[in-house]
């Protein structure tokens, strides 16, 4: 599209499993929410994982991509530059109230060009203004823009269960283990273990959002038994797996 039909634009379509969109950009804001399933979505220097209670606002012109490893229920929210509820520079985070949940599945099912003066472009003008009011945050997972680091970190994403130690990463990219981890925190603010546990807490969550039963995501992610991947949770989460899955399904 040259330009957006109406102030607020709504894509909805399946992703299948394993789907995905490559690098990016749109003259206009978007928010990307999934009503089911977890996104992860990529920008230069940190990867969002976005699961259904909340929405990724992403300015107008920020490149991105976009994956699901086990497929979702993706509604796109296109909005004008113009609209400058949550500003024009950061990508955040959005808590997802269960009234803005509906707003967007009722805006959905609306005509692309609906009519100005119509109940559509009410609901689209409380969308907007229900927006700006929700709780944001900017957690997510700093990802290396160094082509060696960052094919190792989308390898462990694809197999988080792998306890691989650092000497044979170095190993791999020709360097010392010191080397290593002077890179890593460079790129990453982070040292090299610590990314690896917020990694697997995501990847927690991404299975969570699957039928998946806690004992399998437990083994899947590494853990000898449910019991130590209960308290992992629960110590960064303040909830079970079982409460947060929930939650969100």
């Amino acid at each position: 599209m040259e330009h957006l039909p109406r102030e607020v634009y709504v894509r909805q379509e399946i992703m299948p499993a394993r789907h995905y969109f490559p690098p990016h950009h749109h003259r206009w804001h978007q928010l990307l929410y999934a009503t089911s399933g977890v996104l992860v979505v990529t920008l230069p220097g940190e990867r969002f994982f976005i699961p259904p209670e909340k929405a990724l606002w992403l300015p107008a012109g920020v490149e991105h991509s976009v994956y699901s490893e086990f497929g979702t229920e993706l509604k796109s929210l296109y909005i004008s530059h113009e609209y400058q509820g949550l500003g024009d520079t950061h990508s955040v985070r959005i808590q997802v109230s269960p009234l803005l949940r509906e707003l967007i599945i009722e805006a959905a099912n609306f005509a692309i060009e609906y009519a100005s003066d119509s109940y559509e472009q009410d609901v689209m003008q409380l969308l907007l203004k229900t927006l700006a009011r929700q709780h944001r945050d900017s957690d997510h997972l700093p990802w290396p823009t160094d082509p060696g680091l960052f094919e190792v970190c989308h390898q462990l994403y694809l197999h988080a269960g792998q306890r691989t130690p650092i000497t044979n990463i170095a190993q791999q990219l020709s360097c010392s283990e010191r080397t290593l981890e002077r890179r890593f925190r460079q790129q990453t603010g982070m040292t090299f273990r610590e990314w690896q546990h917020k990694l697997r807490l995501l990847k927690a969550i991404e299975l969570l959002a699957t039928d998946a039963n806690i004992t399998r995501i437990a083994l899947e992610l590494g853990y000898s038994s449910p019991s130590p991947f209960i308290q992992m949770f629960r110590e960064r989460t303040g909830k079970t797996p079982t409460q947060y899955r929930k939650q969100i399904i």
